[in-house]
């Protein structure tokens, strides 16, 4: 119960929505440049089909989606878990729940309307092993969401540039890596910056930075667990997301049912109110179903070093806007100790010689803004047969 403290219910007594404005703003900022740079892009295509302007405009467009959703997904979490309503909400971990059981009602439906066709059954041992990635996405994305009860928004997202320590260190400790000058350089840098922004907070909270950094050790877990699952031939992102959700919504369901039974009573109280919280859970369950297909996207059409590269200016972005919609505070220790993990970042990329790896052919198929690797399977192995490692997967 320390984390979710029990507060009087007062559903109804909504706060100011000016950051909700705010956020929205945003969202609307990048769908603009979404949408030029799709109309140039078409533009292109139509004068000359296999302009290399073309391929380029095509993963501006994906990456430009994909800011919108995630910055506007970590904004819309920061101001429902704090802001929704008085002292916040009361009820964040059944918020996440449904989240879980959202991502597999839609990875469903995408098997029935768009491949038309019954999802694969891989086998028990499949079916087990995301299981456990399910689980471990779900206790991630909780304590990442209950860490919003104790610090910013800016802090969060300071925290999370150095989770590619957490994720090197499982995937050294299972010989997904292997070990190297490089590995442990970055896992030094990026622990080093991690340090430095949390010792530059000006709203430090212990609770908080704990709960962070839970969510970096699940975070990590579950993609080893996923990485090890994605090796079969036969397993694809979409199958993945349907196979860890009945996980992912069981091993909150529990928790959720014994910590917050008063408050789920309370929204079914008032027709209003149960519109209001149905509204408020689709729209980040929905946008968390597309991040995750973008984000996909644009490993298959690009390299894990684009989407690094274009993460961390996401991550300046993330918290540029924090610092605008909800008025937060940051000190230029954070800053360097951000510059520092990112460096760790680069430099572990530029070692493994990705910055040789390029998208091949992108422009060719970007007519119809599909995938030019789309035959290959959303798994380990990327374009033109390159066998991925396990940084390759973290979004």
């Amino acid at each position: 119960q320390f984390l979710t403290q029990r507060r009087p219910l007062r559903l109804l007594e909504i706060v100011p929505m000016d950051p909700v404005y705010q956020i929205f703003s945003e969202m609307v900022f990048f769908l603009g440049l979404l949408l030029v740079s799709e109309l140039a892009r078409r533009s292109i295509i139509r004068s000359d089909p296999n302009s290399r302007a073309a391929g380029t405009l095509w993963i501006c467009s994906l990456v430009l989606g994909w800011y919108t959703v995630s910055i506007t997904l970590i904004l819309y979490n920061k101001w429902v878990i704090t802001s929704w309503t008085p002292g916040g909400m009361r009820f964040p971990i059944s918020y996440t729940t449904s989240h879980m059981l959202l991502k597999g009602c839609l990875a469903w439906l995408y098997f029935s309307f768009v491949r038309g066709k019954r999802p694969p059954w891989l086998g028990w041992g499949i079916f087990i092993g995301f299981s456990l990635a399910g689980s471990f996405a779900a206790l991630d994305i909780v304590t990442s969401n209950l860490s919003f009860l104790y610090i910013s928004a800016t802090f969060y997202t300071f925290l999370k540039s150095a989770s590619l320590t957490f994720m090197l260190g499982f995937a050294l400790l299972f010989c997904l890596e292997p070990p190297s000058a490089s590995l442990i350089s970055t896992v030094a840098l990026t622990s080093a910056g991690m340090f430095l922004a949390s010792y530059g907070a000006p709203d430090f909270h212990l609770l908080g930075f704990c709960l962070v950094m839970a969510s970096e050790v699940f975070a990590a877990l579950r993609w080893v667990v996923t990485q090890i699952m994605m090796k079969d031939d036969n397993a694809d992102c979409m199958t993945a997301v349907l196979y860890m959700s009945p996980a992912a919504t069981l091993t909150l369901l529990p928790w959720a049912c014994m910590q917050e039974r008063d408050e789920l009573a309370a929204v079914t109280e008032s027709a209003k109110v149960s519109a209001q919280t149905l509204a408020l859970v689709l729209f980040p369950g929905f946008l968390s179903f597309i991040l995750l297909l973008v984000e996909v996207q644009l490993v298959k059409d690009t390299s894990s070093l684009t989407l690094s590269v274009f993460g961390h200016l996401k991550s300046v972005a993330t918290i540029a806007f924090s610092l605008v919609v909800f008025h937060e505070k940051s000190s230029l220790l954070q800053w360097v100790g951000l510059l520092v993990a990112l460096c760790g970042m680069v430099l572990y990329a530029q070692a493994r010689g990705e910055w040789n790896y390029k998208a091949e052919t992108c422009s060719s198929s970007s007519k119809d803004g599909s995938s030019p690797h789309a035959d290959e399977s959303t798994g380990l192995v990327g374009p033109r047969g390159m066998q991925r490692t396990f940084t390759d997967l973290r979004i």
